[in-house]
C-alpha cells in the first residue's frame, strides 16, 4: 500500500478497508472490524500477454498472428500460468535453455524472446490505461545472455568463371527460370522482391527496376503485399545492360501489373517450387561442370554485395542496393571475404616496398660461431 501511494503513509480509510485500523489513531471499533476490500485478481503472463496483443496497433495480422503462435507453443506451457509480476530472472533462464534443448536455433530464439516475449515484460513496468500501478519494476530478460549464434558461412559465387558456370547451367536447365536467377544475381533483390516484380517497376530507359511490390509467405501461402520489408526496401536498383534486355524482352507488352517473372502455369513462382525443381537441378549441374561447393540460391544475394564492396562501392549505394536500413547490416552478414582483392593488394605491397624498382640480390651471411668463449 505504501508502495500504491507513492512511497507515502496510505489515507486512513484506506487503511481502514484493508483491515488496519489499529494503525489509525483514534479508530473506533466499529471501523476496526470493516470488511476488507477484496484483493486484486492475479494477473498471470498470459492473460496479461494476450490483452497485450489484442492492444497491439502496429504489427499486421500476419504479425499477430506470428507472435501469438510463438507463445502458444514455446511460452504458454511454461509461463502462462504464473503471476507476471512474480516471474524471476532464474525463470527465464531456465525457460530459454529449455528452448536450446528442444534443439531450436539460436536466431529463432533470439527472435522469440526480443520481438515476442521481452516487449510483453516491458509493458509489464508501466501503469495501466487508468493510471494503475505497474505489475513489474524490471524486465527479467534483461541481462540474461542469449545463446551463441554460429552463422555458416555463405557460399557465393566469387568470379567471373563460378558466374559463368552457374548461369550457363540454368539456362541449360530452363531458360525461362533462368532469367529469374540471372535476375537476382545481378540485382541482389530478395527472393520476395524478384519473383513479385511488376512491369511496370521496369525501367528500360534508366535501366533499373524498383521495387514497389513484394511476395510474402502469410498463413503458409504466397501472397502480394503491395510493400516492401521496410521502408528502406522502398528503392531503385540499376540494372546492366545485358540483363536489362531479358527484363524488357520478358516485359514485352505485357501489362504494366503483370510478373515479369512466371511460372510455367502463368502465375508467380513459388520459392519451394522453384528451389526444387530448378535450382537444385542447377546447381547439380553446375558443380559437375567444376563448380566448387554447394551454393544456396541466397547466396546469390550475397555473392552481388561482396562483389559490389571489393569493387570499393560506397557504404551508401551498397546499404541502399542491399536495402538495409543500416550500413552494419550489409557489410556484418551479407559481405564475405573473397580472393577478389588479392591482385590489389599484391600490388599495393609491392608499390609500398619498391618492389617494382628492381630485382633483389641475396647476399650470403656468415655463420655466427656461438662456441664457448667466442
Amino acid at each position: 500500500m505504501v508502495e500504491v501511494h507513492g512511497h507515502q503513509w496510505p489515507p486512513a480509510e484506506d487503511l481502514i478497508a484493508q483491515g488496519f485500523a489499529y494503525l489509525v489513531p483514534g479508530a473506533d471499533a466499529a471501523s476496526a472490524t470493516t470488511d476488507p476490500v477484496e484483493p486484486p485478481a492475479i494477473v498471470t503472463f498470459e492473460t496479461f500477454a494476450l490483452d497485450y496483443l489484442e492492444r497491439l496497433v502496429k504489427p499486421n495480422p500476419e504479425t499477430k498472428r506470428k507472435y501469438l503462435e510463438r507463445l502458444r507453443v514455446h511460452v504458454f506451457p511454461v509461463l502462462g500460468e504464473r503471476p507476471i509480476a512474480e516471474i524471476t530472472r532464474r525463470e527465464m533462464r531456465l525457460w530459454q535453455e529449455g528452448l536450446v534443448a528442444k534443439k531450436l536455433a539460436a536466431k529463432t530464439i533470439q527472435n522469440i524472446r526480443g520481438e515476442t516475449v521481452s516487449p510483453i515484460f516491458e509493458a509489464a513496468c508501466l501503469p495501466g490505461e487508468d493510471d494503475e500501478p505497474p505489475l513489474r519494476t524490471y524486465n527479467p530478460l534483461k541481462g540474461l545472455a542469449l545463446p551463441q549464434r554460429i552463422r555458416p558461412p555463405r557460399e557465393i559465387v566469387e568470379d567471373q568463371r563460378e558466374a559463368r558456370l552457374v548461369i550457363e547451367a540454368a539456362y541449360e536447365i530452363d531458360p525461362n527460370a533462368a532469367d529469374l536467377m540471372l535476375t537476382l544475381l545481378a540485382t541482389g533483390m530478395r527472393w520476395g522482391e524478384t519473383a513479385g516484380l511488376p512491369v511496370q517497376a521496369v525501367n528500360v530507359e534508366r535501366g533499373t527496376v524498383s521495387i514497389m511490390q513484394v511476395l510474402r509467405r502469410e498463413h503458409f501461402q504466397w501472397k502480394v503485399i503491395p510493400q516492401p520489408k521496410t521502408k528502406d526496401g522502398y528503392r531503385e536498383i540499376p540494372v546492366p545492360a545485358q540483363v536489362m534486355k531479358v527484363i524488357a524482352a520478358r516485359c514485352g507488352s505485357r501489362d504494366r501489373d503483370a510478373f515479369v517473372f512466371t511460372a510455367p502455369m502463368g502465375g508467380h513462382w513459388l520459392h519451394d517450387n522453384f528451389y526444387d525443381d530448378r535450382w537444385k537441378k542447377i546447381r547439380t549441374l553446375a558443380e559437375a561442370n567444376g563448380l566448387r561447393k554447394r551454393r544456396t540460391m541466397y547466396g546469390l544475394r550475397h555473392s552481388l554485395l561482396t562483389w559490389l564492396a571489393s569493387e570499393g562501392v560506397d557504404l551508401t549505394t551498397l546499404r541502399t542496393i542491399a536495402g538495409h536500413k543500416r550500413v552494419s547490416t550489409t557489410f556484418d552478414i551479407y559481405v564475405h571475404s573473397t580472393r577478389r582483392h588479392h591482385p590489389k593488394v599484391k600490388q599495393a605491397i609491392s608499390d609500398l616496398m619498391g618492389l617494382e624498382a628492381g630485382p633483389f640480390t641475396s647476399q650470403p651471411h656468415a655463420a655466427e660461431d656461438h662456441r664457448p668463449g667466442r
